[in-house]
């Protein structure tokens, strides 16, 4: 018999924004009050353009210093 996994963090996000998008129309008073009092959370910036460009400095630094 398989168990249920725990709940990540990014799971529950994901479970939040299901919840609120199901059953609410757009020109309901609770669908106006969630837009207006809860906000969207901010997207996290990808780390991956960051980490590359940091890498390839880091290497050209030690390149230059042998």
């Amino acid at each position: 018999m398989s168990y249920k996994r725990p709940l990540t963090s990014k799971g529950a996000l994901k479970r939040a924004e299901r919840e609120r998008a199901v059953g609410l129309e757009p020109d309901d008073a609770g669908a106006r009050w969630l837009d207006e009092n809860d906000p969207k959370p901010v997207p996290a910036s990808p780390k991956a353009a960051k980490k590359s460009k940091a890498v390839h400095r880091f290497r050209q630094r030690q390149s230059r210093s042998l």
